[in-house]
């Protein structure tokens, strides 16, 4: 039951990524981070693939993440508050690169639970940013 929530959670977050499409050169490059982030996700959350290579993944993408977000990059569904709160965007981001490195670390492990509620605990500082920082789909 766990399994399937965290692998629903992983999918539907990658199919947002994927909607985003071609919108500017900052935006697809973020949008490619977040693809990939969520890629990774949904098979470690299936179990597919080597766990210790995902998470790395998510952890590298995080990494540069912020830079990512230059000044006034506000393009498809970024939100003005990035901007205007970047210590509280940078603290969100900080969340999601420490949960990163525990996922990383849990998966080295090899234990399937502890890997279980890191990717839950890292789904929920990506759940918390994109409420707080990622604006609605354009129509």
């Amino acid at each position: 039951m766990n399994k399937f929530l965290i692998s629903a959670a992983a999918v539907m977050f990658a199919a947002g990524a994927a909607w985003a499409g071609a919108h500017g050169s900052m935006s697809d490059k973020r949008v490619d981070a977040m693809k990939s982030i969520g890629g990774s996700m949904k098979a470690i959350g299936e179990g597919n693939g080597d766990a210790v290579q995902h998470a790395q993944n998510i952890k590298m993408q995080f990494g540069d993440m912020l830079e990512k977000f230059p000044e006034g990059s506000m393009e498809y569904r970024a939100k003005a508050n990035i901007w205007t709160d970047w210590s509280g965007f940078e603290a969100a981001m900080g969340k999601s690169n420490d949960a990163a490195a525990k996922l990383v670390t849990a998966a080295e492990g090899g234990d399937s639970s502890e890997i279980g509620n890191a990717l839950k605990n890292l789904g929920g500082t990506c759940k918390g940013c994109h409420e707080e920082y990622r604006g609605p789909k354009p129509e």
